[in-house]
């Protein structure tokens, strides 16, 4: 490897030593000289960069530290395959699967969203055409992702760790029961999903649309996904709505609706857990507290104006 030219100047030494080091053990890229590094955007659980080396740029994923104890990274590395096959997430140079770094080829002039993005009609419209590309696809995926399996995975390991979740929360817990008592009697479909549509994951390059970041990629309810972006990107009730119409090409029915309803709970519900197993990991809790309570307080709202209940109702 020679001199790497230029690099921005917030990146650690550590880190730049990291991404030169997993550079130099792809076989690929033997002989191959890095001359840019440059922070990529998005990143809660894991740290990107866009990597230029020789004549093409490369979108590189350092893995968080402690990642393996909650993620399939095996299934993942499928998974992502499946769907850079597709053509709806990048083309994967290398992937580790021992670590979870991940060398893509960059998206070159694309776009990355963000929440404002999705308050227009048209990329809700491409969204849901994404969706419903890869939920019917006739794919399959070599993981499970069952919101209430995951809840279930992280209570265990926040009572390994003896770590506290929010005060308060017997009534929330209650719901979940009850969930899972519905979907015992009445389960959902279950379709490849992506599981964390945030709109930093969805690239725009006027050619094609893409979702990329496929770690939480598994079978499940296709409606978690579309409760999963109507969250992050704050869709007002309007814009929510029309995202379903896009999606099941008609009006909703009261039960699609209430299937959304649920859905939204549980992905508050389960990152809300997910918040605070990162403080028990060590993360910041200046921030992970504050953004698992903002989750856990919006699930309660749906449980105290009974929106949760009545679509529980619609879908027994």
């Amino acid at each position: 490897m020679h001199e790497i030219i230029m690099i921005e100047p917030s990146i650690s030494l550590e880190t730049i030593g990291r991404i030169y080091k997993m550079i130099s053990e792809i076989k690929c890229f033997e002989n191959s000289r890095i001359n840019v590094i440059e922070i990529l955007p998005g990143g809660i659980t894991n740290n990107n960069y866009k990597v230029t080396i020789d004549d093409a740029t490369y979108a590189v994923r350092i893995a968080g530290v402690g990642t393996i104890e909650y993620i399939n990274r095996p299934a993942e590395k499928h998974n992502a395959q499946v769907m850079a096959d597709m053509g709806i997430s990048a083309l994967i140079i290398n992937y580790d699967e021992t670590t979870g770094n991940q060398v893509c080829k960059y998206i070159e002039d694309s776009k990355t969203l963000h929440g404002e993005d999705f308050q227009e009609e048209n990329y809700l419209s491409m969204a849901a055409h994404v969706f419903r590309n890869y939920h019917d696809g006739n794919k399959e995926f070599i993981s499970d992702f069952k919101p209430l399996t995951e809840i279930d995975s992280y209570v265990s390991l926040l009572a390994e760790k003896k770590y506290a979740f929010y005060e308060g929360a017997e009534i929330m817990e209650e719901k979940v029961e009850k969930i899972r008592e519905l979907f015992k009697n009445n389960p959902p479909p279950s379709v490849p999903c992506h599981n964390d549509p945030l709109p930093v994951n969805w690239l725009d390059d006027k050619k094609n649309f893409y979702l990329i970041d496929w770690e939480y990629a598994g079978m499940n309810d296709p409606m978690f996904d579309l409760a999963a972006l109507s969250i992050e990107a704050e869709l007002s009730s309007e814009r929510e709505h029309f995202l379903l119409q896009q999606y099941f090409s008609g009006e909703p029915t009261e039960k699609q609706l209430g299937s959304l309803m649920i859905n939204k709970f549980l992905c508050d519900v389960l990152w809300a857990y997910w918040s605070i197993l990162q403080i028990a990991m060590g993360k910041p809790k200046e921030y992970y507290w504050e953004y698992g309570l903002n989750r856990f307080n919006r699930a309660y709202a749906l449980i105290h104006d009974g929106s949760l209940d009545r679509a529980i109702h619609a879908n027994q």
